[in-house]
């Protein structure tokens, strides 16, 4: 596993080995950063990964221009593999949590930080917390203008179920399936 694009292009990343995390492909993570791409502009932006897994997607957004990362893992192994992915990467362009998703997210919240990416690939298979996470995220009001949430889930979500988001591309790759979300504003800018 390695990062495929921008600075730090070529460096070597490792993974939990076990079921608890699930890292993504090197063609499906190149195919989603092209997606994208065409949707969304890395530099100065900030992003979030509230199951960082390995901490590959950050590092890839980190490599391409993200400005900082929150990157988060309530899987402390998860997190000791985290860092070791960092080394090297300047402090001051991420803070590593070891939270429950919502306790990040009532952080961004009340802290008034708000984020331009999100990644959302949780290392579970039921995706009724899909739902969860989206409202969630409406709620609060974290996503920046132009914001967009990048999303892997193992199987099609139901879209009719999703409130507040517009959807600017899928993709199915197999045995995964790919979201580019982008949250709606009201006319008041809520």
């Amino acid at each position: 596993m390695k990062v495929i694009s921008g600075k730090y292009r070529g460096r070597q990343l490792v993974a939990l080995p076990g079921l608890n995390t699930r890292p993504t492909s090197a063609r499906v993570k190149e195919d989603m950063f092209n997606i994208l791409t065409n949707w969304f502009i890395y530099e100065g932006k900030i992003s979030l990964d509230l199951f960082a897994g390995s901490g590959a997607l950050s590092i890839e957004g980190l490599s391409r221009g993200i400005e900082f990362a929150y990157i988060n893992d309530w899987h402390n192994p998860a997190l000791e593999i985290v860092k070791k992915n960092l080394k090297n990467i300047p402090a001051s362009q991420f803070q590593i949590t070891n939270w429950e998703f919502k306790r990040v997210l009532d952080y961004l919240h009340q802290s008034k930080k708000n984020v331009d990416l999100i990644y959302l690939d949780p290392p579970f298979p039921q995706v009724n917390y899909y739902y969860e996470f989206f409202e969630k995220i409406a709620t609060l009001d974290i996503l920046a203008e132009n914001g967009v949430i990048m999303t892997e889930a193992p199987e099609l979500l139901d879209l009719s179920k999703i409130n507040h988001l517009t959807l600017l591309k899928y993709k199915d790759f197999k045995n995964k399936h790919f979201y580019l979300f982008r949250l709606e504003r009201q006319e008041n800018g809520q």
